[in-house]
């Protein structure tokens, strides 16, 4: 009875978990009414390495509305890859809570941290390039999240390989971003000690303190 009551309780967490999926995939559809080629310019816009002036370019051809669709299908699959992870390691509860809040806390700590290096540098020309670049870069990362979350609830969470996975693609997508910005920053003829400032207090201690931490914690 008892091992009836498990496997029941099991079902519906993965009924709920491929409703957000569904939630995530609809956003997707209707970001692609709106802007039909948006998935092929997601993509393009993602590998992009323009000059900061010219990020309005390929802005011009997806609408606001689809944008805010992207990034909501990011934020979803996002959520639920984390929480996904988290579940190899933590019971259910602790893993929902645990993945929002690092969940939050990652994306309000991409929105902050470039600011602040350009309040020191009194260069606020580029804070809206690099919130041009965290567009393109969560925008394109949430279709692979999203991908990423239905292969686990077909395969399981107690997959390695997915788990592996999750990591490459935060780590691989958190480079990228930084690539992106860097060559931004170098590009407005930001002064070099200014992005050593930037990268290693901002960007790449704070990340390097949680995955100690982490690794430490429970490996």
């Amino acid at each position: 009875m008892q091992r009836f009551e498990l496997i029941e309780r099991a079902s519906q967490m993965n009924s709920y978990l491929l409703f957000v999926s569904l939630l995530s995939l609809t956003f997707i559809a209707y970001a692609r009414i709106s802007t039909p080629d948006a998935l092929t310019l997601s993509w393009k816009r993602f590998w992009k390495l323009s000059r900061v002036e010219s990020f309005g370019f390929d802005d011009e051809k997806i609408r606001p509305e689809t944008q805010s669709l992207l990034l909501g299908n990011f934020f979803i699959s996002f959520c639920l890859s984390t929480f996904l992870f988290f579940l190899t390691y933590f019971q259910r509860t602790e893993a929902f809570v645990l993945a929002l809040v690092f969940v939050v806390g990652f994306l309000i700590f991409q929105l902050i941290n470039f600011r602040i290096a350009l309040l020191i540098t009194d260069n606020w020309k580029l804070v809206s390039g690099i919130s041009e670049i965290n567009k393109q870069v969560w925008s394109f990362s949430g279709l692979v999240y999203l991908g990423l979350s239905f292969l686990w609830l077909i395969y399981g969470q107690s997959n390695n390989l997915l788990n592996i996975s999750f990591v490459v693609l935060f780590f691989a997508a958190y480079v990228w971003r930084l690539v992106k910005a860097w060559r931004a920053c170098v590009q407005a003829n930001l002064e070099w000690y200014y992005l050593i400032l930037y990268l290693c207090a901002l960007e790449i201690l704070p990340i390097l303190f949680v995955w100690r931490w982490f690794s430490g914690e429970y490996n």
